[in-house]
């Protein structure tokens, strides 16, 4: 008989810092996602079950020895002997005798399934190798990490490595989360986000806050600290990662959650009032949708309408491009949620943080100030038309309006009206029904165009400001880059001038202009936008009832007077948000 083994300690409990961009208390299952990796989950096996597992990864070896051969030969009789040589280390990794042995032990002393010891133990050999500055080693390192991978995936049978299997709830962690990550995710399961790099504006912050979860940005090398399959907490308030959370810390957060749904519930009964200051003046609060999963919430936490809908998730995790008629469905769709409120329909922004391969773009050195939005709609008028046909199709809904994304000059956006009027005359000609009148606007989010606000402002019928690449582009701060992340500054005096700019320029040729941008979900920057004139936000629905709170409590003039003082002033970015911040405070302040 075996002798009896002392019972295993719990895991202590570990508590990582962090930058909180969404938030929110989540707990569930630590599950590492990488694009060209998959999860290894740990999981209990009887004494019998020994020999299977032995018998599974001998298999998994022999199929990647095969695997590798077959890509050395190949090389061998294309580029020659030498480069084929490459996979000579490679194959030694495989028949490594001392990483087998030691598989097989930890097998026998832990009854774990195989793959996950085969990842644990490898993961620890790199993780030494990388800590001895030797160069041979750490190209050695870096030979165990391809092999192992290849390994795995043979061991777990997979053939896509952005396999992504989810039994429960997940708290995701990424080195950085595109859209076309998030939305392949099953959102009934990833209740979290971690991720390595980024800031409260980058693509997974803005992901996390739509989807109403919390998320943290800025750990790196966490893979290197947890194991996959770890209990972890998420404190989207404070900022914290709690690993392997006691049942103390879980019974406190239990609580912190209780009182958090008991303001939300106080907030929910503002769904149907409107956003209106002190001093009478109206403020329409909309909602950004990114999914038509997102439809439900905007009707169910009271938006306006839909202020920012992106069609480039259309286009995302497929193949081939939607067709005319997929996407006139879909904007009927979007225009029907919206009712009895309009949408604002975006045409294409592909390009920056949000990439697609099968359109045949090639990738550039830096993608933000590249072939992206207009530019390449302009580039690809095949493309282009298709969706504006689609567009005009559905404007029969009767409450479509379509918006143009960074438009940089006068030229451009003349060029898409010239686009977008050939398609109507021509769905004419057809005989295709088409709204009468589709209200047209365009984006401010580069420098040139807030400049060119007044100009701009005579060719649309509206304005809506992305402060997310509005502030990007004028303090030349990569909004995704957690380094220069307090470098990234809405209240910077260049940003607020900007804005009365194109606020003054719009209502000049009395048009209406809105902010699409994160800054319109924050609470602390309401002041800013009320004094400033704005005359509608846009947000991720779940923050609608807070924002409409917000602006019930402020007076319209006062806030005019505020932003009057600080654009005559020699304030720096972080006086002016403590000035906002005290205003919010004393009018709303158990909002914070």
């Amino acid at each position: 008989m075996p002798e009896p083994q002392s019972p295993t300690p719990p895991p202590q409990e570990v508590r990582l810092r962090a930058t909180a961009v969404s938030p929110g208390v989540a707990t569930g299952v630590f599950v590492a996602y990488r694009p060209h990796e998959h999860s290894v989950k740990r999981r209990r096996i009887r004494e019998e079950d020994v020999p299977a597992e032995v018998a599974r990864l001998e298999a998994a070896l022999l199929e990647t020895r095969h695997q590798l051969h077959d890509m050395r030969e190949r090389l061998a009789a294309t580029l020659g002997e030498k480069d084929a040589s490459v996979f000579d280390a490679h194959i030694l990794v495989v028949e490594d005798a001392t990483l087998l042995e030691a598989v097989n032990k930890q097998l026998n002393e832990r009854l774990l399934n195989v793959d996950f010891l085969y990842y644990q133990l490898t993961k620890s050999y790199v993780k030494k190798m990388r800590e001895v500055d030797d160069e041979y080693l750490a190209e050695r390192a870096q030979d165990i990490v391809d092999v192992s991978r290849r390994v795995l995936r043979n061991l777990q049978g997979l053939k896509n490595d952005m396999a992504l299997d989810l039994d429960g709830p997940t708290i995701i962690h990424a080195h950085d989360l595109t859209p076309s990550d998030t939305a392949t995710f099953d959102r009934s399961k990833v209740i979290g986000f971690v991720t390595e790099i980024g800031s409260k504006t980058s693509h997974s912050a803005i992901m996390a806050r739509s989807l109403n979860i919390p998320a943290l940005v800025g750990l790196r090398d966490l893979a290197m600290q947890v194991d996959p399959g770890t209990e972890a907490l998420i404190d989207g308030y404070e900022g914290l990662l709690i690993l392997n959370p006691t049942p103390q810390t879980k019974y406190e957060y239990g609580q912190v959650t209780s009182r958090r749904h008991a303001e939300e519930e106080k907030l929910a009964r503002l769904r149907d009032t409107l956003a209106i200051t002190t001093d009478q003046r109206r403020i329409t609060v909309s909602a950004n949708v990114e999914l038509p999963e997102d439809l439900p919430l905007v009707r169910d936490n009271g938006a306006e309408g839909i202020g920012l809908y992106r069609t480039e998730f259309l286009y995302l995790n497929r193949d081939d491009i939607p067709t005319e008629d997929e996407q006139v469905e879909m904007y009927r769709q979007v225009a029907e949620a919206a009712k009895p409120h309009s949408v604002i329909i975006r045409t294409l922004d592909i390009g920056g943080d949000k990439a697609l391969g099968h359109l045949g773009i090639e990738q550039e050195l830096n993608p933000f100030l590249g072939w992206r939005g207009i530019r390449l709609c302009l580039g690809r008028p095949e493309l282009f038309k298709v969706q504006l046909r689609a567009l005009c199709r559905a404007s029969t809904e009767g409450n479509i309006r379509i918006m143009f994304p960074m438009i940089t000059e006068i030229g451009e956006l003349r060029a898409a009206k010239k686009l977008l009027a050939e398609v109507q005359d021509d769905l004419r000609r057809e005989g295709v029904p088409i709204a009468d009148k589709i209200e047209v606007g365009m984006m401010i989010e580069v420098p040139s165009a807030a400049l060119l606000a007044d100009v701009l402002a005579r060719e649309v019928d509206f304005f809506s400001v992305g402060t997310n690449d509005l502030i990007q582009y004028t303090l030349a701060v990569d909004r995704a880059n957690e380094r220069v992340a307090d470098l990234y500054q809405p209240t910077h005096p260049s940003i607020i001038r900007l804005l009365r700019m194109v606020v003054q320029g719009a209502h000049n040729a009395n048009i209406w202009v809105g902010v699409c941008g994160e800054v319109g979900g924050d609470i602390a920057l309401t002041p800013l936008l009320v004094g400033l004139g704005i005359d509608e936000l846009s947000l991720g629905s779940v923050n609608v009832p807070r924002v409409k709170k917000a602006i019930q409590a402020l007076n319209y003039h006062e806030c005019r007077d505020v932003v009057d003082s600080m654009l005559a002033q020699s304030l720096t970015p972080y006086e002016n948000l403590k000035w906002l911040e005290e205003i919010a405070r004393k009018h709303y302040g158990e909002l914070f």
